[in-house]
């Protein structure tokens, strides 16, 4: 990372407010079961948490501490080392009102892969029903 910008896939989205934004974006998790619960009843919890739909919706294994929700243009720009590629996101900005910064470094593995070893990412995130993927910057 040089000059404080990091290298990381854009995607725009348009959300009817911020907690529909933050549900999507962010990892959900149901209440933990009471101490009272079963074994059984705790492991059914821990395997179904917690739920990510954007992790979800673009199929990779990621690491949610270099995602980021960002909600304004002029942030996200803040973020972008390069003029052109600054420009080429302006152009496209008034379409969304939420974008989110996915780390190169966020996604480790793809869930689409039939594959039992951990290997080398071979695709590039793309656009699903929910967000566009505008591209990778810096």
């Amino acid at each position: 990372m040089r000059d404080g910008c990091w290298p990381f896939h854009l995607f725009g989205a348009n959300f009817a407010t911020e907690a529909e934004a933050k549900k999507f974006v962010c990892e959900q998790w149901e209440p933990e079961p009471p101490e009272s619960a079963s074994e059984a009843e705790y492991v059914s919890w821990e395997e179904r948490n917690p739920t990510w739909r954007l992790a979800e919706e673009l199929g990779f294994y990621m690491d949610s501490d270099f995602v980021e929700l960002i909600g304004t243009t002029e942030d996200v720009i803040a973020q972008i080392r390069s003029p052109s590629e600054r420009a080429l996101f302006s152009s496209k900005a008034t379409e969304f009102t939420h974008f989110i910064l996915v780390g190169s470094n966020a996604i480790w593995g793809d869930r689409r892969s039939t594959s039992t070893q951990v290997e080398t990412l071979v695709r590039l995130p793309e656009s699903t029903a929910t967000i566009t993927y505008l591209g990778l910057f810096n």
